[in-house]
C-alpha cells in the first residue's frame, strides 16, 4: 500500500521538478532576452505619454475649425463636380506639301558638296518644273490634340474656358463628370483677355455660380478644379498670393489673380473658386521654368471673364471702349521735367487721334489723366483696362491735371475697332514725339549751307511737355529717323510711326550734326 504512494510521490515530485526546470529554463531565456533588448528610454516614455494625451485631444474642439475647413473643401468639390468639364481640342494639320518621303528632298546623284551647301538632303525650293502653289504628294499632316478644362455657366450648355484651349481647333470634344461626351461649338472668343465661350447641345446641366472677384483678397483660401495632365476632376487648394497682377505679358489686358494653388498644363480654362463655391477666376497660365507647378499660377478675374461672357452672348464679340490716345506712365523723371512733385500719379497723354473721342472732349497732349468717373488711374495698363470696360455712346468724366490745375472733362466713348487702333498707331508715332515738322525751304537750306534740294525736315514746333522737349529746338533739321533718310513731313511721320520705344534722330543745326535718342 505504501509503495504505490511512494511511486506517486516520486513521479509527482519529478513532474514538479521538470515543470520547475522548464519554468526556470523559460525564466532564464526570458532573462537572457531582456538583457539583450534595452527598455524604453526616458525620451520614448515621455513621447508615449504625450501621444496618449494627444490621442484623447484629437476628438475635442481643438480641431473643430480644421474639420470645418476640410468640410468646406469637400463641399466645394462636390458642388462643382457636375459643372467642371474637360475639353479636348483636335487640330487637323494640313497635308504635308513635300515629296520624297514627306520632305522636299534633293534628288539622288547630287554631289556631297552641294548637299552640304543646302544643309543636308532637304531642298527649300520647288524642283524644276514643279508648281510651287500646287499641293504636293506626301504623307498627310498629323492630327494633334490638346487638353484643357472649362466650367459650365448655364443649364443649357454654355461653357467658359480659355481662348488658347480652343484656338485653331477643328473639333472640340467636351467630357462631363459622368463621362458623357459632346461636340462643342465656339460661340465667341476674345484673345485679348484669353477667354472663349463654347456651347454644347445639352439640357438640365448644373452651372457654377459666378462670384465677385472684386471682393477677393490676398490670403483668401481658393480651390482650383480641372484636368491637369488629363487627370479629370483634380482638386487643388491654396491661397490668393496677389491681385491685379499687371504687365505679366500673357494678354493685352493683364489683370490677374495670382495663386499658389497647384495649376498645371490641362488646368487652363478651369475655375478658381472661393470657399463658397463661387467662380472668382478662370485659370489661365503658370510661371514655370520647367512647364510644371512652381506655386505661381494666374487666373482671369471672374468680373473680367463674366463681362466678356455677357458681351459675347449679346453681341457675338467683346465690345470695348475707345478714346483715341497714346499714353505713358508718370515717372519721377517725367514729373520732374514737368515741374510737378515726384509723387504725382496718373497717366500722361503723349498724343491724340485727330477727331477721336478724347480730342473731341478737350483732352490735350501733355495732360495727365488722374481719374475716370471717380476711379483712380495710376498706370497706363489700368487706363487701358478701364477704358475698355466703358460702354460706347456713354459719356465719362475725366479728371485731368493740366498746368498744375485740375480740369474735369466729359468724353463720349466710342467702340474700339482694329481700324481705329491701327489709325492711332500710324498717327501716334510722330505725334508722340511732340514735334511738328515742315519741308526744308530754299531759304533754310541756304542758311544751313545745304543744297536747294537737300533732304530732311525742319522742326517747326516742339511741345515743351513732350518726349523730345529737352532734345530738339525749333529750326533744327531732322535728316534721319532710325537710320531712314527723311525728305518730307509725310516720310517723317511714316518713319516715326514705325518706331517702337526708343527713337534715333540724326539732327543738324547751323554748326554741327548730332544723334538724338528720344525714349
Amino acid at each position: 500500500m505504501n509503495q504505490p504512494q511512494n511511486r506517486f510521490n516520486k513521479s509527482t515530485r519529478l513532474r514538479s521538478l521538470l515543470v520547475a526546470a522548464g519554468v526556470l529554463s523559460l525564466g532564464g531565456f526570458s532573462m537572457l532576452q531582456s538583457s539583450q533588448i534595452p527598455g524604453p528610454s526616458v525620451a520614448y516614455s515621455q513621447q508615449a505619454a504625450i501621444a496618449e494625451v494627444s490621442a484623447t485631444a484629437l476628438n475635442n474642439k481643438a480641431i473643430a475649425s480644421a474639420d470645418q475647413l476640410s468640410s468646406a473643401f469637400r463641399d466645394v468639390a462636390k458642388t462643382l463636380r457636375p459643372a467642371v468639364v474637360s475639353i479636348q481640342a483636335v487640330v487637323e494639320a494640313k497635308p504635308a506639301a513635300r515629296v520624297y518621303g514627306g520632305q522636299r528632298q534633293l534628288p539622288p546623284g547630287i554631289p556631297p558638296e552641294l548637299r552640304q551647301f543646302f544643309g543636308g538632303d532637304v531642298f527649300p525650293f520647288p524642283m524644276p518644273g514643279e508648281d510651287e502653289g500646287a499641293p504636293l504628294q506626301g504623307p498627310q499632316g498629323r492630327r494633334s490634340s490638346g487638353l484643357g478644362s472649362g466650367v459650365i455657366v448655364s443649364p443649357n450648355g454654355y461653357i467658359l474656358t480659355n481662348n488658347h484651349v480652343v484656338e485653331g481647333a477643328s473639333k472640340l470634344e467636351v467630357r462631363l463628370s459622368d463621362d458623357r461626351k459632346f461636340e462643342a461649338k465656339v460661340v465667341g472668343t476674345d484673345p485679348k483677355i484669353d477667354i472663349a465661350v463654347l456651347k454644347i447641345e445639352a439640357s438640365g446641366l448644373v452651372p457654377a455660380r459666378i462670384g465677385d472677384s472684386a471682393g477677393a483678397e490676398v490670403g483668401d483660401w481658393v480651390i482650383a478644379i480641372g484636368s491637369p495632365f488629363g487627370l479629370n476632376q483634380t482638386v487643388t487648394s491654396g491661397i490668393i498670393s496677389a491681385t491685379h497682377r499687371e504687365e505679366v505679358g500673357i494678354t493685352q489686358y493683364d489683370d490677374f489673380i495670382q495663386t499658389d494653388a497647384a495649376i498645371n498644363p490641362g488646368n487652363s480654362g478651369g475655375p478658381l473658386l472661393n470657399l463658397r463655391g463661387e467662380i472668382i477666376g478662370i485659370n489661365t497660365a503658370i510661371a514655370s521654368q520647367g512647364g510644371g507647378f512652381n506655386g505661381i499660377g494666374f487666373a482671369i478675374p471672374s468680373n473680367v471673364a463674366n463681362n466678356a461672357l455677357q458681351s459675347i452672348l449679346k453681341n457675338g464679340k467683346v465690345v470695348r471702349g475707345f478714346i483715341g490716345t497714346q499714353i505713358g506712365d508718370m515717372t519721377e523723371e517725367r514729373a520732374e521735367q514737368l515741374g510737378l512733385p515726384k509723387s504725382t500719379v496718373g497717366v500722361y497723354i503723349e498724343s491724340l487721334a485727330a477727331g477721336g473721342p478724347a480730342a473731341k472732349g478737350g483732352v490735350k497732349p501733355g495732360d495727365i489723366i488722374q481719374s475716370i468717373d471717380g476711379e483712380k488711374i495710376t498706370s497706363s495698363s489700368k487706363l487701358r483696362r478701364h477704358v475698355a470696360t466703358l460702354s460706347p455712346g456713354n459719356a465719362a468724366s475725366f479728371e485731368i491735371l493740366r498746368d498744375g490745375k485740375l480740369v474735369t472733362l466729359k468724353v463720349t466713348i466710342e467702340e474700339q475697332t482694329d481700324a481705329k487702333l491701327a489709325q492711332l498707331e500710324t498717327k501716334g508715332g510722330a505725334e508722340a514725339l511732340g514735334i511738328t515738322v515742315e519741308p526744308i525751304s530754299p531759304e533754310i537750306a541756304a542758311d544751313f549751307g545745304l543744297e536747294a534740294n537737300a533732304v530732311g525736315v525742319v522742326v517747326k514746333e516742339v511741345n515743351r511737355q513732350s518726349r523730345a522737349a529737352n532734345d530738339l529746338q525749333p529750326g533744327e533739321i531732322i535728316l534721319e529717323v532710325n537710320g531712314v533718310k527723311i525728305s518730307s513731313a509725310d516720310e517723317f511721320k511714316a518713319a516715326a510711326s514705325k518706331a517702337k520705344g526708343v527713337v534715333r534722330l540724326l539732327v543738324r543745326n547751323a554748326t554741327s550734326s548730332r544723334m538724338v535718342i528720344v525714349k
